[in-house]
């Protein structure tokens, strides 16, 4: 996807991050954060919609995933960054999605949401629900944003 890259500059340059991506076939997206996080010496954790061919290695791990499952993390790994790069038009329940994702995620986590223009959801409101605060929508090119939320550490049972 078009500068899809230029989200990298909001992530800082430390070795051992733990970043995750929830997709659902855009290889051109993956192979992309996989460049990036080896250049930091990062973990990245694809989560693919749909049946894949699971692979494990030092720096990575590729594996079929629903967002129906109970648990979004079967590993006790907690996110200092996740995107969230599905059709999100399809999805039913985006607060339930939301709430999920929140559990795997660091305290202070960054959590970044691609979503079609043309789709005119509440995600701030669905977010803010959610335990999610500084929330920005970003214009990525002519059909996309980003929609970009941190995890609140707090007071609030999800």
């Amino acid at each position: 996807m078009k500068n899809f890259e230029l989200l990298f500059d909001t992530i800082p340059p430390y070795p051992g991050l733990n970043i995750a991506i929830i997709e659902d076939g855009d290889a051109d997206l993956v192979q992309s954060l996989y460049k990036f996080t080896k250049s930091l010496d990062a973990f990245l954790h694809v989560m693919h919609i749909g049946e894949t061919q699971e692979k494990k290695e030092n720096s990575i791990r590729i594996e079929s995933f629903s967002l129906e499952q109970a648990k979004y993390s079967k590993f006790s790994i907690l996110y200092d960054f996740l995107f969230l790069c599905i059709d999100m038009k399809k999805e039913t329940n985006i607060e339930l999605v939301f709430k999920k994702i929140y559990r795997v995620m660091k305290n202070a986590g960054e959590l970044y949401i691609l979503v079609d223009k043309k789709d005119d959801r509440d995600y701030a409101g669905v977010l803010e629900d959610s335990n999610y605060v500084a929330l920005n929508s970003i214009d990525l090119n002519k059909e996309t944003r980003v929609i970009t939320a941190k995890k609140m550490h707090g007071w609030r049972k999800v």
